[in-house]
């Protein structure tokens, strides 16, 4: 079986400058880099993506998009720690899946899916722009985002599927929610 990985970042708040875009391009010559963004594709005989994803997100971005075909998938956000409130996200973090840490002025939020049996084939290219509004979903205090995370590693982890079926039916999902639960469910097997 082939082996695929998928990195994307994106600046949501302004355009990468000249040095950052040398940065990303120097990373791979398998990089794909933009006025706002660059993106990774890596197959079995390419190897693995040589940058530091947190370091250059606190850095350069504001969005972090992770996709393999072996079941795992990360999401990340910067926010100004003026943005969001670090106490109200906190509460919603679980070891290893949510991940919330300060970082000078800023906070870095992860969330962070794995089903360890892997999952079904999704190319990672085109993902990411259905979710960047989760960005600004967070902002204005909305963590529904976190909760369905939570209740995903709730079924993936222990087969617990009702809250997540209860998400699903009776609170709806934004578009960029949806997104994620599509990204997900294929990229696991969910």
């Amino acid at each position: 079986m082939s082996e695929y990985q998928y990195y994307e970042f994106c600046s949501i708040q302004k355009p990468l400058s000249q040095q950052a875009r040398q940065v990303m391009q120097s990373l791979s010559s398998r990089a794909v880099v933009g006025t706002h963004g660059a993106c990774y594709i890596y197959n079995y005989n390419y190897g693995d993506f040589r940058g530091n994803s947190s370091e250059l997100l606190l850095k350069y971005f504001d969005i972090f998009f992770y996709i393999s075909n072996f079941g795992c998938m990360e999401l990340s956000f910067k926010f100004k720690q003026s943005q969001v409130n670090f106490e109200q996200i906190k509460a919603y973090c679980i070891q290893d899946i949510i991940i919330c840490k300060e970082h000078n002025s800023h906070l870095l939020l992860d969330i962070c899916i794995n089903n360890e049996e892997g999952g079904g084939w999704i190319d990672g290219e085109g993902l990411l722009p259905k979710m960047l509004t989760l960005h600004d979903e967070i902002i204005a205090g909305n963590y529904d985002i976190l909760e369905l995370a939570a209740k995903i590693h709730d079924k993936i982890s222990a087969g617990q599927s009702d809250d997540l079926e209860t998400i699903l039916k009776e609170q709806g999902l934004s578009l960029a929610q949806q997104a994620f639960f599509d990204s997900v469910a294929i990229s696991t097997g969910l």
